[in-house]
């Protein structure tokens, strides 16, 4: 199976799940209409094919699975380089709380980003712009509503052990003004009010990073966010994943 091709209903139930959790074990995975032993069969296919690990607590997605879902779009060749860049804006919203500038993070509950702390954002759709995406992915997974301003792009091309894992563009927006109550958990994940410090330590890791965020969140620090030049950034990146 190349990563280009489609995979079962049941294939895709299984992923799906694994998508948001760390392991689940058989019985939490297993849709009770679905036969037993035709479950096992696409389990244990998935397992064969590399996309899915057995572990002690019992299955997750494996270093191809966590690529498969993490880079949707069609493969063009054998080579796994996608037809098409994937587009994932990403949303700074920042409050003044007892004198002190906070922004909003997120402890996420999906892959390929489990358990990762940071900037949330989410896929920019088709005919959709940038601010749109952005107010429709934080009211989604938070429940507020603010209107944001794109302030820079940064492109990530991701290689894992020498092969590539991704390659993104990441509109980063800004706002500083909202309305709603904070949904503090989700399906999407955890959500809390970190202080500003904190939230530049929590999106400066060394791989897998988006490098101009800690520069836009310093910008909030500073209170030249939105006086900064618009910016456009391409980085390439070459690791592991942490699991």
């Amino acid at each position: 199976m190349t990563m280009s091709q489609a995979f079962s209903p049941i294939q895709n139930h299984i992923i799906s799940k694994l998508k948001n959790a760390r392991s689940l074990r058989y019985s939490e995975l297993w849709p009770e209409k679905v036969p037993n032993d035709l479950f096992n069969y696409h389990l244990q296919f998935l397992v064969k094919k590399g996309f899915v690990d057995r572990t002690e607590d019992g299955y997750s997605l494996s270093a191809a699975g966590v690529k498969h879902v993490a880079d949707f779009n069609p493969a063009k060749d054998d080579s796994g380089v996608a037809d098409l860049f994937k587009v994932n804006v990403l949303t700074i919203i920042s409050r003044i709380k007892d004198k002190e500038i906070q922004i909003l993070n997120q402890v996420r509950h999906s892959n390929p980003s489990y358990g990762k702390v940071g900037i949330m954002g989410g896929v920019v759709r088709k005919g959709e712009s940038i601010e749109d995406a952005a107010k429709r992915k934080l009211q989604a997974e938070t429940g507020l509503i603010a209107d944001f301003k794109l302030v820079g792009i940064q492109r990530r091309i991701l290689y894992v052990k020498g092969e590539l894992f991704s390659d993104v563009i990441f509109p980063i927006a800004y706002a500083d003004e909202y309305e709603g109550e904070l949904l503090e958990k989700t399906e999407y994940g955890e959500n809390r009010w970190v202080g500003i410090d904190e939230a530049i330590k929590n999106d400066a890791y060394r791989f897998d990073s988006i490098k101009m965020l800690p520069k836009a969140l310093e910008a909030v620090k500073n209170g030249t966010i939105l006086k900064m030049p618009f910016f456009y950034d391409e980085d390439t990146q070459s690791g592991e994943l942490m699991k």
